[in-house]
């Protein structure tokens, strides 16, 4: 065919992506960077844990009409969520009923596996649907004639009862490319079947290829220049991987020594992750705030000065955002609503600027994202689907001492209560003093002075250390009168010349 050797050449100059593979002890970790900005980030033992793609022999243990869904063991241990629309049109759900199952999405927290009996079989180029005649073509394959030719390929090469899906990596794909992974997509799936009918009890029937090769496949595209990797065994699992995809274009492989991460600065880029406030380059920045029901994203212009007026300046912020933002839930694997607050435009066609570059930034993105658009009060409302956790319940856990809020008791709000909790204790006649442990930021709030009229108030003697290491709690203890400490000879003195003056 025409494409494929032209389009390789054309795009080659245009190859921004690199892909980085580096090994730890047992651990693979993989980093995407495009025009050396982190993309995406991935980790073995992380996403080892995903079930997504799967497919199993699943038994029906209930069926509920309320919440138009059965509950399915498919034998890891929890049952699977079935949802009757991921099963409509193929058979009738019953308790007991053995059925062929693929997961959908990963069990997040309480929840289970989301499961349908839509079965698919992804491959580099297609995706083999064996219970739908669907052809379906990406939409990121824009050219009608491209589009023409794939269908009419489809359509010789396809069985009764079963379709295609075409992914972006079939663009300029020949006939028999096409028909030499269908094939082998469509042997799997028969493997698949045949086990299903055999089998009885709950048990994976097919799992997704090793992490490498599944990175691989997902990831690589015309754009990747280069893949870089820090072990030998790296390096060969890379290069048998990318010579099991027939088409066309091949990246360099190059290897590195110690740790790839590091000499390709990765750790440096991590740090974006961990931060709530990301800076844009003219000078605004975006807040990213997550919530149990959404996340919601805020648009500051800050020190961002471009522009001839305010119009001018909000749009040009707007525009950096939006590039940013679509970065940020593809880094960040965000999920579900997202309401974008983008500062105030006057006009639809500022607006529509805005959707448009959304989406065109939304092309880099696997998960599938729709754009609402903006409610009466000025807001973007969009949605992102994702199948696995979000990376940052992954990488960090929620603060211990503010519970994943960001916000503690004030240092004057713990004044008062150890106040409260001193002025107590002093009611026992027996104690005579105490000895306070406080966290650092208090003692802006126990100065010298009002430790001196801790005394004059209280009565007692109250020593003040700021060694404590919560900053909500603090530790007292009170010093019985034989429990006193034996004065020094310094204190003795001291004691010696009040008296004498």
């Amino acid at each position: 065919m025409f494409r494929s050797n032209e389009r390789a050449v054309a795009t080659i100059k245009n190859r921004t992506q690199t892909i980085i593979f580096s090994r730890v002890e047992d651990e693979v970790r993989i980093a995407s960077v495009d025009s050396d900005q982190l993309e995406e980030i991935f980790f073995e033992d992380m996403d080892s844990e995903s079930v997504t793609g799967n497919i199993y022999l699943g038994k029906v243990e209930n069926v509920v009409p309320s919440l138009e869904a059965a509950f399915v063991n498919i034998g890891i241990g929890r049952n699977a969520f079935l949802r009757f629309k991921d099963a409509s049109g193929q058979q009738k759900l019953e308790k007991n009923q053995k059925v062929l199952v693929q997961v959908s999405k990963d069990p997040i927290g309480s929840k289970g596996p989301q499961i349908t009996l839509k079965v698919s079989i992804p491959g580099r180029s297609l995706v083999y649907t064996p219970f739908s005649k669907h052809i379906g073509i990406s939409k990121k394959i824009s050219d009608p004639q491209e589009r023409h030719r794939l269908t009419a390929v489809a359509k010789s090469l396809l069985e009764s009862k079963e379709g295609v899906i075409f992914r972006t990596a079939s663009y300029g794909l020949g006939e028999e490319t096409i028909k030499d992974e269908l094939e082998g997509l469509r042997e799997n799936w028969k493997k698949i079947n045949e086990t299903f009918k055999r089998g009885r009890k709950p048990k994976i029937l097919y799992e997704e290829p090793s992490f490498v090769e599944y990175i691989l496949r997902e990831r690589l595209t015309e754009s990747t220049k280069e893949i870089v990797v820090d072990s030998e065994e790296l390096w060969h699992e890379v290069v048998a991987g990318i010579s099991k995809f027939k088409a066309g274009f091949k990246p360099v492989v190059r290897y590195v020594e110690g740790d790839a991460f590091a000499t390709e600065d990765i750790y440096e880029k991590l740090k974006i992750l961990y931060t709530r406030t990301v800076a844009l380059p003219g000078g605004g920045n975006i807040y990213i705030d997550r919530t149990e029901a959404m996340t919601v994203i805020d648009v500051n212009s800050a020190g961002n000065l471009s522009g001839s007026d305010v119009s001018e300046t909000s749009l040009n912020t707007n525009l950096e955002a939006a590039s940013e933002i679509a970065r940020q839930l593809r880094l960040r694997n965000i999920g579900g609503i997202v309401v974008i607050d983008f500062i105030d435009m006057k006009t639809d066609e500022d607006r529509q600027k805005i959707i448009s570059s959304l989406s065109n930034e939304f092309k880099k993105d696997k998960a599938r994202t729709m754009i609402m658009g903006f409610t009466r009060l000025g807001l973007l409302e969009m949605t992102r689907k994702r199948s696995t956790a979000a990376i940052g319940s992954k990488l960090y856990s929620s603060c211990p001492v503010c519970k994943g809020t960001g916000r503690i008791e004030s240092p004057r709000a713990v004044y008062q209560r150890l106040l409260k909790d001193l002025t107590r204790g002093f009611q026992d006649q027996t104690i005579n003093g105490a000895s306070v442990q406080v966290y650092q930021n208090m003692s802006g709030i126990l100065t010298p002075e009002t430790q001196k009229n801790l005394l004059k108030t209280l009565k007692k003697e109250v020593s003040v250390s700021f060694t404590w290491p919560v900053p909500t709690t603090y530790d007292i203890k009170f010093i019985k009168k034989q429990e006193q400490p034996k004065k020094t000879k310094k204190q003795e003195k001291k004691k010696e010349k009040k008296e004498s003056a």
